[in-house]
């Protein structure tokens, strides 16, 4: 089985902006995406922090807001700065999520 990055899969959660397309820009304002959608890069929901990491196409970790009903603020998803309070642990985080995604790559091809 070949692996296909999320950004070259086609949204499967009915996501009114972008089901049966690709999505490759993960901050759109219309953007109603669940976080099992299929274009979801590896992602680790961060409770503490009231969010989910995700590493970004560009291979940067990146953070989205939670809101209500496990439903997340796509419109204010971005990279995290180097002046956040957790940039140090989001550091470590990302280096474990790059590692895990290359696990999980290699026992797929």
């Amino acid at each position: 089985m070949a692996y296909t990055s999320p950004w070259q899969r086609i949204c499967d959660c009915r996501c009114p902006l972008h089901y049966r397309l690709p999505r490759t820009t993960y901050n759109e304002h219309a953007c109603g995406c669940a976080i099992t959608c299929a274009t979801q890069p590896l992602t680790m929901l961060a409770y503490h922090w009231s969010c989910a990491l995700f590493l970004h196409q560009g291979g940067d970790l990146w953070h989205v807001p939670a809101m209500a009903n496990g439903t997340f603020d796509w419109a204010n998803a971005a990279a995290i700065d180097d002046r956040a309070r957790y940039y140090k642990a989001s550091r470590i985080i990302e280096h474990l999520l790059r590692q895990a995604a290359a696990v999980l790559h290699t026992s797929i091809n």
